[in-house]
């Protein structure tokens, strides 16, 4: 057996146990996400678990920087939550544009000269106004701009006067009963500090009183691939990670936080590009480490809907951001590999993002050289290759098929026949276009790690439909 036929039998037994492991990952967290909607659903029927009259005070922290065409929409929608005891404050960074000007008008808002404690570290604060509308705190700040999402965070958690506190993005729409549904993991176990609800794609949704009444696949190949995308991720991953507390990401869209708990651990790093994931690895490290117990929990039944890219550019721009993210976090975190002091987080959660997430394009590139010697020296048996390449296809298509069918279990999502069609030919453009796609986004993204870690290029966004 000369050099060429050990690196193909090694590189083939690498290759076979990467895919066997990650297939049956999908599988098994698959099914046991399934089974779990089920579940949610039959208890909900056999039990008004709502039906209580007690609310944990939140703080709802909306970061916007030059929002001023779309931050009175925002702050409507917010009003129309279907829950009793709540704040709503808009940090204005820095921004160029009306943004407070305008929130300052359409509230009727008033200076508040009140002293603001800094619990955790922001740029400064220069102003602070406040008002009331339909009995509904509204909180107004205006700071400094410190360049990121992070640090116009920790200025809403200073400000805010309730004990938990909600971060989104000042593009997006909070589902009315959002709230109502993440509060209530705090009810059911007082270990919990963190609650991460599901993403869903808003493009082409329409919205009445801050409820979606029409959501269709939007028909934008690019839009409608990324909802694909985003129901396997929220329904697979986060779900069956939530079941031994081993989500190691809040999405930025929407995460309900304990404000104690992220003080503890010095609140939202400004010099993290993935500054939500990081901050939920600080808190399971900071806990697992002090022996604190804790929970961080994921509820598929708040719903925060967001604006996806509609173009290939503005797609590689958030894609290459969000890898680069994922870089920094896990080698700020690398306390966590193959640790058995962590557990399952360790063991299960880490190892996955470390093998299918993190390294996942380079094993892709050396899958490409491999093919690439044994088709020079003749090594390969192409019926079987093509066979292999053919089983793997029909195998994403179809999770990514029965995963979308899946929505008939989510609590107020609707199925359409029209849309089945038009969901398989997507499953197959998914994987024979969209991801080739994104491992070039994603090697671009390695390789340019250092230079272009905080570059931050700006998303063209659509106007989101009302009734």
């Amino acid at each position: 057996m000369d050099k060429v036929d050990i690196f193909l039998l090694v590189t083939g037994i690498f290759f076979a146990t990467y895919t066997i492991i990650y297939g049956c990952y999908l599988t098994i967290s698959g099914i046991i996400s399934m089974h779990s909607l089920r579940n949610y659903r039959i208890k909900e029927r056999l039990e008004n678990e709502l039906n209580h009259q007690f609310f944990f005070p939140i703080s709802i922290l909306v970061p916007a920087y030059n929002e001023a065409t779309t931050i009175i929409t925002t702050v409507n929608h917010l009003l129309e939550m279907d829950y009793k005891l709540y704040e709503i404050v808009v940090v204005d960074d820095g921004s160029t544009d009306k943004t407070a000007q305008s929130m300052i008008e359409k509230y009727n808002l008033k200076r508040d000269f009140k002293p603001v404690r800094l619990q955790v570290p922001s740029k400064e604060i220069l102003e602070v106004y406040s008002g009331e509308h339909s009995h509904i705190p509204i909180v107004l700040v205006r700071k400094k701009n410190g360049g990121n999402k992070a640090d116009a965070v920790n200025a809403g958690i200073n400000v805010s006067k309730f004990p938990y506190f909600v971060s989104m993005d000042a593009d997006e729409i909070l589902q009315a009963d959002a709230l109502k549904y993440a509060a209530r993991l705090f009810l059911e176990d007082d270990k919990v500090i963190a609650i991460g609800g599901q993403i869903c794609i808003a493009n082409g949704v329409t919205f009445e009183k801050g409820m979606p009444v029409e959501t269709r696949m939007n028909k934008n190949p690019i839009v409608s691939i990324q909802t694909l995308e985003y129901i396997r991720s929220f329904i697979t991953s986060r779900i069956f990670h939530d079941k031994f507390n081993g989500n190691l990401n809040i999405s930025g869209g929407f995460g309900l936080f304990k404000k104690e708990a992220v003080i503890t651990v010095g609140g939202y790093d400004p010099n993290s590009v993935g500054e939500d994931m990081d901050l939920v690895l600080r808190l399971h490290v900071h806990h697992r480490e002090n022996n604190i117990p804790y929970a961080i929990k994921y509820t598929s039944d708040a719903i925060c809907w967001t604006q996806a890219p509609f173009t290939v550019e503005d797609l590689g721009k958030q894609r290459a951001r969000w890898h680069r993210g994922l870089i920094q976090c896990m080698w700020n975190h690398r306390v966590l590999f193959m640790n058995p002091k962590f557990k399952a987080i360790s063991l299960i959660s880490y190892t996955y993002y470390f093998l299918y997430e993190l390294i996942a394009p380079f094993a892709e590139l050396l899958g490409i050289i491999v093919i690439g010697v044994a088709l020079y020296f003749e090594r390969l048996n192409v019926p079987f290759a093509i066979m292999i390449a053919f089983l793997y296809l029909g195998f994403c298509v179809l999770q990514t098929i029965v995963l979308y069918m899946s929505k008939s279990l989510q609590r107020v999502d609707k199925m359409y026949a029209e849309d089945v069609a038009w969901t398989v030919f997507m499953a197959f453009a998914e994987s024979l276009v969209f991801r080739p796609v994104l491992f070039f986004i994603r090697i671009y993204a390695t390789l340019t790690y250092v230079s272009k870690l905080h570059s931050w290029g700006s998303i063209e966004r659509e106007v989101l439909e009302e009734n």
